[in-house]
């Protein structure tokens, strides 16, 4: 597994750092022979099953494959084809919304069905269950697309959706926001394709597409939990230790810094374990995976999840 899974050519910033995740893979030494792309360096942390591999990616380098060449004592263990996609004409000038906006807020799963084939996705045990309140009741990215012309006549300009990313809990996980995979559509909902083809219908309406982004926590049967790649990727050394949720403890001078401590690096539950975004490895595959969905859906607009309960420091270098 290497993530982020692709990268593009013409970024502001030339850096980009992999995360490789795969067995015994720190043993290995990349190498990549494409102009334009070097290795700067190869870092290697507690687990040995992760490498983070930093790259830079020359302004001139052309669009392709990059072949990363895995090698042990000289020769290659396996080798990796990693795109480098060329930007879509003004994006680096995109606009955001604004005061002008009227922004709709959609929980995808409660919206629309539009294919009943994603309803039960074999492997997630979180099926369709319109029974109960906290059960997954069918709404899909296809389900929206469909009503696109209804949202238009209401007048909307922006489309907020609830994070629709991978969410494989064993239940209650309708709602989004224990991500096991920040990479990947939730198959119940649709796919990174029809994500892509929803942002392009809506702009055809001149409707932006606004993702809800959770920097805070994950889910926990995410697949990093079974296999962490440092011991202090997880706050609290990755056991349930819950928030008090007393907010006011961040800006109240007084504030002992236990609460400040246990209000930003508590759990919300026990399924959502708090991320440590003072690990750098971890605050920058944060910040790449925002910028990667930007690029990606041609996005308009970011909600950030709970954020008060994220590290200061990180917020204010992710923003940059």
């Amino acid at each position: 597994r290497i993530e982020p899974m692709s990268w593009w050519v013409g970024m502001k910033d030339p850096r980009l750092q992999l995360l490789v995740h795969g067995p015994k893979v720190a043993e290995l030494e990349p190498a990549v022979d494409y102009a334009g792309v070097a290795i700067t360096g190869i870092e290697r942390v507690a687990n040995p099953n992760y490498l983070f591999v930093n790259l830079t990616v020359a302004p001139d380098t052309r669009p392709g494959n990059v072949r990363i060449d895995f090698r042990r004592k000289g020769r290659s263990v396996v080798t990796h084809d990693y795109p480098l996609a060329a930007r879509e004409p003004g994006s680096a000038e995109r606009k955001g919304f604004g005061p002008e906006d009227v922004i709709y807020l959609v929980m995808p799963d409660r919206f629309a069905n539009g294919s009943a084939s994603n309803d039960t996705v074999k492997g997630l045990a979180d099926g369709l269950d319109r029974k109960t309140s906290l059960g997954r009741h069918g709404g899909d990215l296809q389900g929206m697309i469909n009503h696109l012309d209804y949202l238009t006549t209401m007048g909307f300009t922006q489309l907020w959706l609830n994070p629709v990313v991978e969410n494989a809990q064993p239940k209650f996980s309708y709602h989004g926001y224990a991500i096991t995979d920040f990479y990947k559509v939730d198959p119940r909902i649709g796919t990174n394709d029809d994500y892509r083809r929803l942002a392009a219908e809506a702009r055809k309406r001149k409707i932006g597409l606004i993702k809800d982004v959770v920097l805070n926590h994950c889910g926990s049967e995410h697949w990093w939990m079974k296999d962490l790649p440092t011991p202090d990727w997880i706050n609290n050394e990755g056991k349930f230790v819950a928030t008090h949720h007393v907010r006011e403890s961040l800006q109240d001078p007084h504030a002992s810094e236990d609460d400040r401590r246990t209000f930003a690096d508590g759990w919300f539950v026990e399924t959502m374990p708090d991320m440590n975004q003072r690990n750098p490895f971890l605050a920058t595959y944060l910040i790449q995976n925002t910028l990667w969905w930007i690029e990606y859906a041609d996005l308009r607009g970011l909600r950030i999840d709970t954020y008060p309960y994220s590290d200061r420091a990180f917020l204010t270098e992710w923003s940059r």
